[in-house]
């Protein structure tokens, strides 16, 4: 699990030693600041962990309700404060990625610093997961406060999403996976 996780925090051989765990079957979990530009040193996490390049989130102010459809235990909309990430691109068009959950951008202000343009659009996804060779991984932008983790809705995701990359709830992943969104 990277849990916020930003920077190089992996030397050339752990890097490899990463690779080759989710490659055979390993999972991985990452939360928010796992998916930030801090990661663009290693292109192979970055287009085969995630999937897709961040690019900011707002500042004025940088917490802010928004919306977003959720998943399984949630109804089909979801209202929390979060710092939102944006991306230069949905990952939905990335092979492989399957979406399940996206902002409305309509519940709040998409602007960074300097009045940074940050709308994704109607597809603004939040919560992904992929198999990578024969693991797999999923993806929250969300988290960024410490109260995150103490939102029920927003716990049993994350504690749902851990057992899916365990390997101890959901279909696995092999070479030819498909199972449609269901993780």
């Amino acid at each position: 699990m990277f849990n916020n996780t930003s920077g190089d925090v992996f030397t050339p051989e752990q890097r490899g030693a990463f690779k080759t765990f989710i490659d055979n079957g390993g999972g991985w979990l990452g939360i928010h600041a796992a998916g930030d530009n801090s990661h663009e040193a290693w292109p192979w996490y970055v287009q085969n962990i995630i999937g897709t390049k961040f690019t900011g989130h707002p500042m004025d102010p940088q917490f802010q309700k928004a919306e977003h459809p959720a998943t399984r235990h949630l109804g089909p909309t979801l209202e929390r404060t979060d710092e939102w990430y944006s991306f230069d691109k949905s990952p939905r068009g990335v092979p492989g990625v399957h979406v399940l959950a996206t902002l409305d951008e309509n519940t709040y202000v998409q602007k960074g610093p300097f009045g940074q343009e940050l709308s994704m659009g109607e597809d603004h996804p939040i919560l992904w997961w992929r198999c990578v060779g024969k693991g797999r991984a999923l993806y929250s932008a969300g988290g960024h406060t410490a109260e995150s983790f103490s939102e029920p809705a927003h716990a049993k995701m994350l504690a749902g999403g851990l057992r899916w990359v365990l390997g101890l709830e959901g279909e696995g992943c092999s070479p030819n996976h498909t199972n449609g969104d269901k993780p």
